[in-house]
Parts: structure tokens; C-alpha cells; sequence
């Protein structure tokens, strides 16, 4: 990961921390290949808040919007709302999650010109 890629991803992880107001624990692992877990674009793990985010050849702008939209998944968790069996696609909970995190990564887009998260190939290298 580029110093930059890692300045915009960190940046990106406090925006979206301070803007869904997040105070329960979780981790990220961005993800170069796939595994049983990471059968789309991103995976998380209600019970104990873990997220894995693929990163091989996607957009900046991409991976942050499944960082979000995990986020999300992990603040609708702390609320309870992810006891009941829900659609994968589609439906309450995953409408939330996608239609948020678009929101999310505009806001920082236009917050952090500087940052240039819409052009930016993005790949990288830790797992």
C-alpha cells in the first residue's frame, strides 16, 4: 500500500467512525485474494465484529464504499438489528447499509479533494 492509499484508507476509517458514532470494538482486514469468508466484495462477522474488504484491482472509491457499507453492517449489529434472518440482497438491512455507505464515501469525496479517491487505482498488498 502506498503511503497515500494508506493516509486516504485511515482518514476514511476515522471519517466513518466519527460519522456513524461507532464506540463498540472492530477489525479490518483489507484482502489482496479470497477466501471462504470473502465470497463478493466484503464480509462481516457479527459476532465478533471482524470485516475483510478485497482490494485487488478495484477502485479507491470502491473499497471504501464496502469499508462503509461493513460499518454499517457492524453499527446495525451493536443495535441488535441483525438477530433475525434478513436478505442477503436486497431488503431493510442491506438497503441501509449500501445507500449509507454511498453517502458516506460523497461526503468524504468532498470533504478531502486532496485525496483524489475517485480516480485512484487501488491495490494493495497486506492481508
Amino acid at each position: 500500500m502506498t503511503p497515500q492509499e494508506k493516509l486516504t484508507v485511515t482518514k476514511f476509517l476515522k471519517f466513518v467512525n466519527d460519522e456513524l458514532q461507532i464506540d463498540k470494538p472492530w477489525k479490518l482486514n483489507l484482502a489482496k485474494e479470497r477466501d471462504d469468508d470473502l465470497k463478493t466484495y466484503a464480509y462481516y462477522n457479527k459476532t465478533n465484529g471482524d470485516m475483510k474488504v478485497y482490494t485487488a484491482n478495484r477502485g479507491m472509491a470502491d473499497v471504501l464504499r464496502s469499508i462503509a457499507h461493513e460499518l454499517v453492517h457492524h453499527c446495525q449489529n451493536c443495535k441488535n438489528q441483525l438477530d433475525t434472518p434478513h436478505p442477503d440482497i436486497g431488503g431493510q438491512i442491506e438497503d441501509e447499509a449500501n445507500s449509507v455507505a454511498g453517502q458516506l464515501v460523497k461526503k468524504f469525496g468532498y470533504a478531502n479533494p486532496e485525496l483524489a479517491i475517485y480516480s485512484k487505482h487501488f491495490d494493495v498488498d497486506i492481508e
